[in-house]
């Protein structure tokens, strides 16, 4: 078959067979019936529209007429003669994608009624004049599938009509225009359609090869390895040598590097780095783990002020007021748990007084129960008092939050032998234990009882009573409830499958999904399962530690583009083995890359492992 491209700029591997290229004004000059098939793609600019030109039309006309096939993108189809030759008319201007997916709308037995797809770029609205809808978009809120009964406003997307002796193929969004290879998802999805698509219409578009891909079993050792260099190699490190700091993400969306610093991401960048230096015997990575915290003293990011209210506490990130204005718990504590870590490793004194600091303040806003308000707001502090402001919220029964601040606790008293510490934890953690129909979960109840295994075995050796150890076995029994066949945890129990399209919220709806999560479940679960292993020595947490360590080592990301290769991102679907999740978290989505929070804490709990010691030990 022989091809010809118009488009407004470049396409990368378009077509599944060789084509000729073009710029769009070449297309009035040019004899098309020497092709079989003619693509036209406009721009994927929504600050840009293509028009064709009437003797343009006419010309394209008569070539399907006469038998051939034409796929049109994006072509502004305001005007009759587009709208007619391409059996699709605009109502209004092109806009970007948001939150909108496509969905299979086509009747065929081969393609999954209903199923949902993704992609980036541009969309424009309209009607079809006389064609067949293989895709329609909509702000579906579902993760795998939508039936045209659940009242969502859905749009042509992907038409088809024959005219004369041959078709025409038009999209109203961006396909061949897409921005970059790795927005088509899922993979296993969009080449079912693409492949019919090209078998119906005789047009050759290819099916993708994607940019990212996991399944290769490796090694711990080689995973961490490779895990490191993606530190290097993606542009996280604004220098390599961690002099100024480290990035938080690459963005689920847009597939870029957000320069936003944060200090919880420092921690846990820290805390991977210091273990895979003693893991390798290479100090230059402890090197780059004492500078991304010295960036962070050096910058002010905690307030040392012991006359101010938020005295200890750090900033969220580079907020320009000089002092914290959100103050989260967990992101606190991480920085506190790690701080107190690296001291009893390293015995750097800076370490002990600014993470004894933070420990103070969240141990003085503290509830008599052991809990604490999720977030307080500095200025409230500054006005009312720290312990006053602190008192005045309701305690969030989230382990999201409790649990972290509990383990940093821990660090606490390891460091200083004060009692006060050891008790909050214990009293906190036993108040969530007697509560556990009453907790509060952000994501689902597997994340936050994940999160919640980290203070217990450690508690659990305190606790002459035994309801720590009993809390450890029911928590974990539940987790395992939900252990998939690959290894990892699937996504359960969402608190809320109605919150949608704002900040933190889960990338499953649903159960039985088969969505994993590895921002908030099997990142952290890695490290916690470890430390119930080093303290019970029972098989069952073993076991756990070990089929995690398998499923995240195996899914880790294979990529020629150093932005991927060797990290991790947020929704895995296990059915079908690939990255993928519900696009309703418009902060984290699906297939963001945390720096701290996925990347550096699974390496650090696969690196505890490999060197076969509990950040408890005493």
């Amino acid at each position: 078959m022989k091809a010809a491209i118009y488009s407004e700029r470049q396409l990368d591997h378009p077509l599944s067979i060789e084509a000729n290229q073009y710029s769009l004004n070449q297309l009035e000059h040019h004899e098309l019936n020497a092709y079989d098939a003619v693509l036209v793609v406009g721009s994927g600019k929504v600050d840009e529209e293509t028009a064709l030109s009437v003797p343009v039309i006419e010309k394209l006309w008569r070539y399907v007429e006469q038998g051939g096939r034409l796929y049109a993108e994006l072509i502004s189809a305001f005007d009759f003669p587009s709208s007619r030759l391409f059996g699709w008319k605009q109502d209004f201007p092109k806009s970007r994608r948001t939150l909108e997916k496509l969905r299979v709308a086509l009747k065929d037995a081969s393609l999954p009624q209903g199923a949902l797809l993704e992609w980036e770029g541009a969309m424009a609205y309209g009607f079809s004049i006389h064609t067949e809808t293989w895709l329609d978009f909509g702000a579906f809120r579902q993760t795998r599938e939508s039936g045209e009964d659940d009242g969502t406003s859905a749009f042509p997307g992907l038409l088809s009509k024959k005219m004369g002796k041959g078709l025409v193929v038009y999209s109203a969004f961006s396909l061949l225009s897409r921005p970059h290879g790795t927005v088509l998802r899922p993979h296993w999805l969009w080449n079912q359609v693409l492949a019919k698509l090209s078998q119906a219409t005789g047009i050759p578009l290819a099916g993708l090869d994607p940019i990212i891909r996991t399944g290769a079993d490796k090694p711990a050792e080689e995973a961490v390895r490779r895990n490191a260099q993606w530190f290097l190699r993606s542009g996280m490190l604004p220098e390599e040598d961690g002099s100024t700091g480290v990035y938080e993400n690459v963005h689920s969306v847009t597939a870029r590097v957000s320069p936003d610093r944060r200090p919880d991401c420092h921690a846990h960048t820290a805390l991977m780095m210091h273990l895979y230096s003693r893991y390798t015997k290479d100090p230059s990575w402890s090197e780059r783990a004492h500078r991304l915290l010295q960036y962070l003293f050096d910058q002010g990011y905690q307030d040392m002020n012991p006359e101010s209210e938020t005295f200890g506490f750090f900033k969220w990130y580079q907020f320009p007021g000089e002092r914290p204005d959100q103050i989260f718990t967990d992101d606190n504590a991480w920085v506190c748990f790690v701080l107190l870590y690296l001291y009893r490793r390293t015995g750097k004194e800076e370490y002990k007084r600014r993470g004894m600091a933070v420990a103070q303040a969240l141990l003085s806003t503290q509830h008599e129960t052991g809990l604490r308000p999720n977030m307080l707001i500095g200025a409230e502090m500054e006005a009312k008092g720290a312990a006053q402001a602190s008192a005045e919220h309701a305690a969030s029964f989230n382990p999201h939050f409790e649990s972290i601040a509990h383990a940093a606790f821990l660090q606490a008293y390891l460091v200083s032998q004060d009692s006060a510490y050891l008790d909050t934890a214990m009293r906190g953690s036993l108040a969530l234990l007697e509560r556990m129909g009453e907790l509060k979960f952000m994501y689902s109840r597997t994340s936050g009882l994940s999160r919640f295994l980290l203070p217990l075995g450690y508690l659990s050796r305190k606790d002459p009573t035994g309801r720590i150890r009993q809390g450890l076995d029911e928590v974990t029994h539940y987790l395992l409830s939900h252990l998939h066949s690959l290894g990892g945890i699937e996504e359960a129990d969402n608190p809320d499958p109605e919150r949608f399209g704002q900040e933190d919220t889960g990338v499953f709806l649903y159960n039985g999904e088969e969505i994993a999560d590895q921002l908030y479940t099997n990142n952290f679960l890695l490290m916690n399962a470890w430390e119930a292993w080093k303290a019970t020595q029972e098989d069952k947490y073993a076991e756990l530690y070990q089929n995690l360590s398998r499923f995240l080592c195996g899914i880790q990301i294979e990529s020629p583009n150093p932005l991927f290769d060797g990290g991790w991102m947020r929704a895995y679907d296990l059915r079908h083995r690939e990255y993928f999740g519900n696009n309703g978290d418009t902060g984290w989505g699906p297939y963001c890359m945390e720096s701290g929070w996925t990347n550096a804490i699974t390496s650090a709990g696969l690196l505890l492992g490999l060197l076969d010691e509990s950040v408890f030990d005493e």
